[in-house]
């Protein structure tokens, strides 16, 4: 029975110990209230910029070209797309209209943050257009609208 009373004995004392120290933990328990706060960036516009002017157009003609897109946020995004245009009238007198350019909508890809990317684009000369427009360049006005793509 002597090994018993021992048993009995260190186990009250184990229980008493961690009833301690229970109530002590608890006593230093506590609540607090508060709030948090952060700042959204701010979406920096893009700048669009020729590339390649792609193969000399003629009446009715129609030519690839390629523009370069980017990115100055600190967040990938995504080009939702580029708008259609029409040429601006040329320092030769070529009028202005001569020349356009299909929209173009969700291209493949995204642009890295602070990153650029090139886009394809097509440009078609008008099927009788003026004498004036021979040996010109033709200017293409574009708006490319993008949408974050983090996350």
């Amino acid at each position: 029975m002597t090994n018993n009373r021992k048993r009995l004995a260190v186990l009250g004392g184990i229980l008493l110990v961690l009833a301690g120290a229970g109530v002590a933990f608890a006593a230093y328990l506590s609540g607090g209230t508060g709030s948090g706060s952060n700042t959204s960036s701010v979406a920096v516009n893009s700048t669009i910029s020729a590339s390649s002017s792609g193969a000399q157009l003629y009446p009715g003609s129609t030519t690839s070209y390629t523009v370069t897109i980017n990115n100055p946020n600190p967040y990938p995004v995504k080009v939702a797309s580029i708008s259609t245009s029409s040429s601006d009238k040329t320092s030769g007198g070529c009028p202005a209209g001569t020349v356009t350019s299909p929209a173009v909508t969700n291209p493949a890809g995204t642009i890295a943050p602070n990153g650029s990317a090139p886009y394809t684009l097509t440009a078609t000369m008008a099927a009788d257009p003026d004498n004036s427009c021979q040996g010109q360049s033709f200017t293409m006005p574009l708006t490319a609208q993008l949408a974050s793509a983090a996350g």
